[in-house]
C-alpha cells in the first residue's frame, strides 16, 4: 500500500484531494515494473485493488533489467553498477541518462545495457552534435542581424517543416505504445534532415555575402522553427531541456497539438544560451571508479566482544564440569529439556535448558558438559533451575536450531573447576 500512500502524500503537498483524484474517471492508471515481480503486480496487486474497491491499472508495462558495460549484472556487493546518486554528485546531466535509456527501451520485456563508451558517443553525437547544434548555428544570426525576430520561410523550408509536422502524430503514437526507441530513432532521422538543410545552405557563409540577408533570415528562421518541432517531439524524454527551449523561444509549454502551427514571421525569440554540455571521459571514469576498499570489521559469532573485565571479575563465575545423569523433555514446553546434573557434590542438580530443538534427551545422558555452578537458583513455571548449562550460538541465527552445548575433552571429571 506504500504506492498509494506515496501518491496520497504527493497530492497532499499539492493541496489536492486524494479521493477526488482517484475517483476521476478521466485519469488512467499505468504501472511500470521490473520483470522479476510480474506475478505480484499482474495478479495479486490488481486483485487487492479490485476487491478493496479501488481503481485497477489500465495497463502494466514490464521492463527487463539494466546491465552495465557489456552485460554485467548490477551488484552492490561487487561494487558494479550505475549509481544514480553518484551520477548526480558528479554533475552529470540527468537528461543524458534519460535519453540514452529511452533510446534503447521498447514495449518488449528485454534487458538493456548501459555501455559507457556508447553512452558518451550517443549523447554527444545525437543531443549535442545533431540536435542542439541546430539552434546554436542559427540563433545568433537571428539576434544580431534581425533583432531577434523570425522571418518568412520559403518553399524549401516549408517542405522541411511539413515533413517534421507530418511525423509528429506517429512519434506521439510510439510514446503511447511505450516504443521509446522507435520514437527517438524517428526524431533523429528528422534531425539529420534538418542538419542536411543547414549544411546545404550554410548560414555562416550566407552571413558573409552581400545581398543575402533575406535568404539568411529565411534559412535561420527555418532552423529555429525546425528546432522547436524537434524539441516538442523530444519533450517526453527531455522535459528539463524542453523547458529551457520554451524559455528561449518565448513560447507556452509544448504539446503535441502545437506541432501543426508554426511560430511564424515576426515572432520574437530570446537570446540563445548554451543548452547542454558534452559528456567527458573524465566524468565516466569517475562514475565507474571502483569504490575504495574498506576494511571489513569481523564480528565473531555475530556480536561484539563484551567489555574488558579483570581476572577478579572472571573468578566470581564458578564454572564446573557436570555429568548429565538424566535428561527428559519438559511437558508444556517445546524448547526446554530438564537436565539432572552431577557436579561432584554428592547430590544432583535440576537445570532447565532451551536446547530441545538440537538434542534428543537420550543422546545427552552420560555426557559431560560445563555449567555455571554459583548462579542463583531461578524459580520457573516447570520447577527450580539450579544453574546454567553453557551453550554456543551465532547472534544472527534467529532460530533455535543452531545451539551447541559445550562438551569437555575426555578425562575431565564432574566437579572439576574451569580456571
Amino acid at each position: 500500500m506504500g504506492y498509494l500512500a506515496s501518491l496520497k502524500n504527493l497530492l497532499g503537498k499539492r493541496g489536492e484531494s486524494y479521493d477526488a483524484y482517484m475517483a476521476n474517471p478521466a485519469l488512467e492508471q499505468y504501472h511500470f515494473i521490473g520483470k522479476d515481480i510480474v506475478t505480484f503486480h499482474t495478479l495479486f496487486w490488481p486483485a487487492m485493488l479490485h476487491f478493496s474497491g479501488r481503481k485497477t491499472p489500465n495497463s502494466v508495462f514490464v521492463h527487463g533489467f539494466l546491465t552495465v558495460n557489456n552485460g554485467e549484472k548490477m551488484s552492490k556487493s561487487r561494487g558494479t553498477g550505475l549509481d544514480p546518486l553518484k551520477y548526480l554528485s558528479l554533475g552529470m546531466n540527468p537528461e543524458w541518462l534519460r535519453y540514452y535509456l529511452a533510446a534503447k527501451l521498447s514495449a518488449r520485456n528485454e534487458d538493456i545495457d548501459f555501455n559507457a563508451e556508447d553512452f558518451m558517443a550517443r549523447v554527444n553525437s545525437d543531443l549535442i552534435g545533431k540536435f542542439v547544434n541546430i539552434a546554436s548555428r542559427s540563433a545568433g544570426f537571428i539576434a544580431k542581424r534581425f533583432g531577434g525576430q523570425l522571418g518568412a520561410v520559403s518553399a524549401d523550408g516549408q517542405a522541411l517543416l511539413a515533413t517534421l509536422q507530418a511525423a509528429t502524430p506517429s512519434i506521439a503514437a510510439f510514446y503511447d505504445e511505450r516504443e521509446y526507441a522507435k520514437a527517438l530513432r524517428e526524431i533523429m532521422l528528422l534531425t539529420d534532415k534538418v542538419n542536411s538543410y543547414v549544411d546545404q545552405n550554410k548560414p555562416w557563409d550566407l552571413a558573409k555575402q552581400e545581398g543575402q540577408d533575406v535568404r539568411l533570415h529565411d534559412v535561420c528562421s527555418t532552423c529555429i522553427e525546425a528546432f522547436r518541432l524537434l524539441s516538442l517531439q523530444l519533450k517526453p524524454v527531455l522535459p528539463a531541456l524542453a523547458a529551457q527551449v520554451e524559455a528561449f523561444l518565448n513560447v507556452a509549454p509544448f504539446t503535441f497539438a502545437q506541432a501543426q502551427q508554426l511560430l511564424g514571421a515576426g515572432h520574437s525569440i530570446n537570446a540563445y544560451q548554451h543548452l547542454m554540455q558534452r559528456v567527458t571521459p573524465e566524468q565516466l571514469d569517475a562514475l565507474f571508479e571502483p569504490p575504495a576498499l574498506v576494511e571489513e570489521k569481523v564480528i565473531p559469532g555475530g556480536e561484539e566482544i563484551a567489555p574488558t573485565i579483570s581476572i577478579d571479575d572472571f573468578a566470581k563465575v564458578d564454572l564446573r564440569i557436570a555429568q548429565i545423569v538424566n535428561c527428559e523433555p519438559v511437558e508444556g514446553s517445546v524448547k526446554l529439556l530438564r537436565l539432572t546434573l552431577d557436579v561432584g557434590e554428592g547430590r544432583t542438580r535440576n537445570v532447565f535448558s532451551g536446547i530441545a530443538s538440537m538434542y534428543k534427551p537420550e543422546d545427552l545422558i552420560g555426557q559431560l558438559t560445563v555449567m555455571v555452578a554459583n548462579l542463583a537458583p531461578r524459580k520457573m513455571k516447570f520447577g527450580v533451575s539450579e544453574g546454567m548449562v553453557l551453550a554456543a550460538s551465532h547472534a544472527d541465527d534467529k532460530t533455535d536450531a543452531g545451539i551447541y552445548v559445550l562438551h569437555p575433552w575426555p578425562g575431565a571429571k564432574p566437579g572439576m573447576r574451569i580456571h
